[in-house]
């Protein structure tokens, strides 16, 4: 087995134990409120985080123009409650115009 299927194998493993662990410790209990509240906001932070490196590149060396401001429309257009699609289509459209006004 190559080294990456066995961190992939690794990574599934403490992902299922990590998942089983709540239940099996929390039982029918229900968290206190500020567990709940960090709980909830913790997917929304995680992927903030993960669209702000995938955006910037490693140490922001890879920060485009073009990506920047995609994200920033498409995110303008959900705030602004455009359904998500034609959010999507909106900062593809806006990304792919700045790629091409700037060379």
């Amino acid at each position: 087995m190559s080294t990456i299927w066995g961190v992939v194998l690794g990574l599934t493993v403490v992902c299922a134990a990590t998942k089983m662990a709540g239940p099996a410790l929390l039982g029918d209990r229900e968290l206190p409120a500020p567990a709940r509240r960090m709980v909830v906001m913790l997917a929304p932070a995680m992927l903030a985080g993960l669209v702000v490196t995938q955006l910037a590149g490693d140490g922001w060396t890879g920060l485009e123009l073009g990506m920047l401001a995609g994200v920033a429309a498409a995110g303008a257009a959900r705030l602004l409650r455009v359904p998500t699609l034609a959010a999507l289509v909106l900062g593809a459209a806006v990304a792919a115009l700045v790629r091409a006004v700037m060379g």
